[in-house]
């Protein structure tokens, strides 16, 4: 085999990550890794990749990596919040949660996850307050000008049906990239 620079292996995982070859885009991450020890988003790739193998585990060891290596990007907490919140680390997710919209906060996908783990908390009314902080964001809040804090019918029901798009669907990180 060849000897390959950064990118062209960076290039190759990205590859075999689009293929949904998963374990293959972690060994070229990983490969990556040592032309790049301080790479905080071959560690990010490489711990969604882990996500999608089922290997929560290893997918946070990386992702703490990540946000160790970049403590100031938002999506390296947001990332991380996922994953802790489907290990029940409900807590945990919730300040990574906080910190990325501290970090960022016009990310609507964000508070959406944190309004998820707040309802599981029993805090309806700060979920709530984050369902219609991302509804805005995206902007589906569309409000009466007469009765400015009232969400139409259709507008409730189609925030409903976007909440559960957002939990129900797979980890969704490969939209933003550092």
């Amino acid at each position: 085999m060849e000897l390959m620079n950064l990118q062209e292996i960076t290039q190759k995982a990205e590859e075999a990550y689009k293929a949904h070859k998963f374990e293959e885009a972690i060994g070229f991450y990983r490969k990556a890794i040592t032309l790049d020890l301080k790479n905080a988003r071959l560690y990010s790739e490489i711990g969604i990749s882990y996500y999608h193998l089922g290997d929560k585990i290893n997918a946070l060891l990386n992702l703490d990596k990540a946000v160790d290596l970049e403590p100031n990007i938002s999506y390296r907490y947001a990332s991380r919040g996922y994953i802790k919140g489907g290990l029940k680390m409900i807590d945990e997710a919730i300040l990574d949660y906080e910190k990325a919209i501290e970090l960022d906060p016009s990310d609507s996908i964000t508070f959406n996850n944190l309004g998820l783990l707040q309802e599981q908390k029993g805090w309806a009314k700060m979920a709530e307050s984050n369902f219609d902080k991302a509804d805005t964001l995206e902007g589906r809040l569309k409000k009466d000008p007469i009765l400015p804090n009232i969400k139409s019918e259709k507008t409730a029901s189609s925030s409903m049906e976007n909440k559960k798009e957002h939990s129900s669907t797979s980890l969704n990180l490969e939209k933003k990239k550092y």
